[in-house]
């Protein structure tokens, strides 16, 4: 063992420091979106890139709607997510196929035609389609009908106005209700209905302006115990670059008659400095009495190498005081598209995956966390990609040290110019002095290797007072050992030593700080 020394004592150090760099790789990529959430987990593909209905059952169950081309799958999971059964229909299927779904009771649009399960058209020439929990409304011709999925009878609700051409629905808790807006320039106007006995009543009313140079993007509202919430995205051109969106949020009573109180919402990043970007699809539900937005947006990760930004789901509330807090629910390197609730504790979304889309969860449920924890090829691939992109700042680092390797360098080539051969002999003075001058210029250069940006992006156990000087003082003793054990089992002079002495000393320091250098 004795022979092999000046090496192995080293090289476990060397390894230690790139183990150390893959177990941060593996942490990095395999990172909790919050600390009582889990990170997310696959139950499903799918090649259509629509928001997929899912609903929970009354026996705690959960039905997803999952498509393939001409083919309709019912996936029904247990709590803990795992597959009970599989339904498939046959039926037409494309990205704009519209379908309700209520336990036998199988109605779809096909974007021209509302079909049975057998392709019978029930309502031809709709222009909407809109399927709800136990009922499914439609418009055709500027008139808005309800379909009674048991008896394929429609009623006619209401008469739409001529530039009115698409509704806004929500499955409230025990009716349900549909939105009307009207923008005309910078002017919008809103109207709420409540849908029973296939009558339509109007129960909420309010209008408001935008800056004009905004139009309106997408809305979305909820009721809930006598409050109304609703969430506008708007947009606005640029003359150079592309658009600008603002998102707006507003909550009143229903009937109210007071001025909205429109709110422009910027959404703070929870897991670094700064607001989330792009926030889009964003959905807004009631949970325990209060309005929560669910969207996606460019955020803070640390599942990516170098760029720190990937598009993740996320879910927002306003505080009484009118702040907003934002909570991540996603973390991975790849965009999670529409996103929606399960359930008050579970999220789904979809993430592109080659030519499919892979169909994820995530929960504050125990048993999905426990679930969704392991590692998976991708996580492996992605923790040693990072491996091998901090392995290369270490070499960045390595020629920085150069400023620390070249005097000991320069002081045995001095000395062979002046001595010559006789240097081979050995001399103890000699190699002292040149462990001497290389630790000098450690000290008098260290700020060129430790600089500011390493203290900032590295771990605790590299970063705490006075860390710098006992790694440098730990690495010398090493290289110390390893290069008198030299001496004796390789019979190596002191020049040979000297600049191994410095290497390895650099090696060894830039293994462990050289990952934070940029």
């Amino acid at each position: 063992m004795k022979k092999h020394l000046f090496w192995v004592l080293p090289s476990i150090v060397i390894l230690l420091g790139v183990l150390l760099m893959l177990n941060e790789g593996i942490a990095d990529v395999t990172e909790r979106p919050e600390k009582d959430w889990s990170r997310g987990l696959k139950i499903g593909e799918t090649p259509v890139d629509k928001r997929l209905p899912v609903k929970e059952t009354s026996e705690g169950q959960y039905v997803l709607q999952t498509y393939e081309p001409d083919l309709l799958k019912v996936k029904t999971f247990n709590r803990k997510f795992e597959l009970l059964d599989e339904t498939s229909y046959d039926i037409p299927l494309d990205k704009w196929t519209q379908v309700f779904l209520n336990g036998d009771e199988l109605i779809y649009h096909d974007y021209s035609d509302i079909r049975d399960r057998e392709g019978n058209v029930i309502v031809p020439d709709a222009d909407r389609f809109y399927p709800l929990d136990n009922t499914a409304l439609y418009i055709k011709k500027n008139t808005l009908y309800e379909l009674d999925p048991s008896s394929n009878n429609s009623s006619k609700i209401m008469q739409l106005e001529d530039n009115l051409d698409d509704i806004i629905p929500f499955q409230g808790e025990d009716h349900v209700y549909f939105m009307t807006e009207i923008s005309l320039n910078n002017d919008v106007a809103l109207s709420i209905y409540e849908l029973a006995d296939h009558n339509a009543e109007m129960i909420h009313q309010e209008s408001f302006q935008i800056d004009p140079m905004q139009t309106v993007e997408d809305m979305d509202f909820a009721i809930h115990d006598g409050k109304i919430a609703y969430i506008m995205e708007t947009v606005q051109k640029q003359s150079q670059g592309s658009p600008q969106s603002y998102t707006y949020m507003s909550e009143t009573s229903v009937g109210s008659n007071r001025a909205p109180a429109l709110e422009p919402l910027s959404f703070p990043d929870p897991a670094g400095g700064g607001a989330l970007s792009e926030a889009n699809t964003i959905t807004i539900s009631y949970q325990n009495g209060k309005p929560h937005l669910l969207f996606s947006a460019g955020g803070y990760t640390e599942t990516k190498y170098q760029n720190n930004r990937a598009f993740n789901v996320y879910s927002a509330t306003i505080t009484n005081s009118g702040e907003v807090k934002t909570f991540r629910k996603s973390n991975t390197p790849k965009a999670g598209t529409y996103p929606q609730w399960v359930n008050d504790s579970t999220v789904m979304w979809l993430e592109q995956s080659g030519e499919s889309k892979n169909v994820y969860i995530s929960s504050s449920n125990a048993s999905i966390i426990e679930k969704a924890a392991g590692l998976d090829q991708d996580d492996w691939l992605r923790a040693l990609g990072k491996t091998f992109g901090m392995l290369a700042k270490v070499l960045i680092t390595l020629l920085v040290t150069t400023i620390w390797l070249m005097w000991p360098v320069l002081f045995v080539v001095l000395m062979y110019v002046i001595k010559g051969r006789k240097l081979d002999e050995e001399r103890s003075w000699f190699f002292c002095a040149g462990i001497a001058i290389y630790m000098l210029a450690v000290f008098l250069f260290q700020d060129m290797v430790f600089i500011d940006d390493i203290f900032a992006r590295a771990p605790d156990y590299l970063t705490f007072t006075g860390s710098s000087y006992v790694f440098i003082l730990v690495s010398a003793v090493i290289a110390y050992i390893a290069a008198q054990s030299a001496k004796v089992t390789r019979d190596w002079h002191a020049p040979s030593r000297i600049v191994y002495f410095a290497g390895t000393h650099a090696l060894m320091v830039a293994v462990f700080f050289g990952p934070y250098f940029l």
